[in-house]
């Protein structure tokens, strides 16, 4: 039983004044608005753009590494083997205080160095050479689908605790009444359950009702979202295109040069120009770091000037505050990363240039999860743009 009934349509019509707790005001023109908010895409310092960067890197490397279990330091081991293992690195430490490189060793890796960058920097012009589409835009497509993923589960809150739930500004009915089932649903089943039933098919039955009436509300919620995704992601899609075949492109020469400087990849093996599996974590971490600054400083911008020339074409505000926000969500900068990078790897091991460890890949897709909101953990508080 409710505590009171509820309000009828002419009550609600007549009220004078605005509810109390929540409201929020008219946003005021469109081309005033501005984002307070760490991460959104309305911001413009380049520390900010950094940051994003590494917050997107941090998600990255989670998923990554979700399945590599390491030694435990205090577990017991052979005796035996251990005092072969002493004996091993006490001759490798003597070589290693002897040992004097030459000139001609130095030489070598060098040269080396220099192949292994011009190497990769040719493959990667080639896989992102607009007059050959099909690899390019086989990745978009992929990506598009991500970032829908992404869109649904943030506007349906998946992962968000109830405080952040409450946080929110609503802007739609549906999202109202579906946030308040959320917040409320652990104590609805509890109710539930408390209850006295003539057979156990009613309260299955009670279960299955509650979780139709969930499913219905998150189909009407998204309904009324998707015609801001319908807007947004052409335009992100079309700026990732741009970035990928032109501006990251062209900057190839300094990215695979700084790549391979950084991660000392080529030291690994000195009869040829190839990143061996166990060169293959420095050679992501640098590949991928370089990658996600160069993304986010890139796509910024471009972005940010034609989602406001929409919306004053239109002279009406076509994207909400947290649609924005979404776009600079770390863990979209992730995905498209896990994407983009993941194939060139797939097309440097087929070339023969990447050695890749043994299922290096198969992480955790849900680790994801636990660090979606790295970025906000981070941030100081902050208050709406309206």
């Amino acid at each position: 039983m409710v505590s009171k009934p509820p309000a009828v349509p002419d009550a609600m019509s007549t009220r004078s004044g605005p509810p109390t707790g929540r409201f929020s005001p008219k946003p005021g023109p469109i081309t005033a608005r501005r984002s307070a908010v760490p991460g959104s895409l309305l911001m413009s310092s380049t520390k900010q753009k950094l940051d994003l960067a590494g917050a997107a890197m941090k998600l990255r490397d989670e998923q990554v590494s979700a399945r590599i279990i390491f030694f435990d330091p205090d577990q017991k081991t052979n005796a035996e083997l251990d005092k072969i293992t002493d004996s091993v690195i006490a001759e490798l430490r003597a070589i290693q205080n002897v040992r004097v490189p030459s000139t001609a060793s130095a030489a070598s890796y060098t040269d080396r160095e220099a192949e292994l960058t011009t190497m990769l920097r040719v493959r990667l012009e080639q896989l992102l050479d607009p007059k050959r589409a099909a690899f390019i835009r086989s990745k978009l497509d992929t990506l598009s689908r991500r970032v829908t993923t992404l869109f649904f589960e943030a506007a349906l809150g998946h992962n968000a605790t109830p405080e952040e739930l409450a946080a929110r500004v609503v802007t739609l009915p549906e999202q109202a009444v579906y946030y308040a089932m959320l917040r409320s649903k652990a104590q609805i089943v509890d109710d539930l359950q408390s209850l006295n039933y003539e057979s156990e098919d009613v309260y299955n039955e009670s279960l299955d009702r509650l979780a139709r009436l969930e499913k219905d509300l998150q189909v009407s919620l998204l309904s009324r979202k998707a015609p801001e995704l319908e807007k947004l992601l052409p335009v992100v899609i079309e700026v990732f295109t741009e970035f990928f075949t032109d501006t990251f492109r062209k900057d190839l020469r300094g990215f695979t040069s700084q790549v391979v400087k950084e991660s000392r990849a080529s030291a690994d093996d000195g009869r040829a120009p190839k990143i061996s599996a166990e060169a293959f974590p420095r050679f992501r971490e640098a590949f991928e770091r370089g990658f996600l600054e160069r993304l986010v400083m890139g796509v910024q911008e471009p972005i940010i000037l034609r989602l406001e020339a929409m919306e004053e074409e239109s002279e009406a505000q076509l994207f909400q505050d947290e649609t924005l926000d979404f776009i600079a969500d770390p863990r979209v900068f992730s995905v498209v990363c896990g994407v983009m990078c993941d194939a060139f790897y797939d097309a440097m091991h087929s070339d023969g240039l990447l050695e890749l460890p043994a299922a290096w890949r198969n992480a955790d897709p849900g680790i994801a999860n636990a660090y979606s909101r790295v970025w906000n953990a981070n941030a100081p508080p902050t208050q709406n743009r309206r």
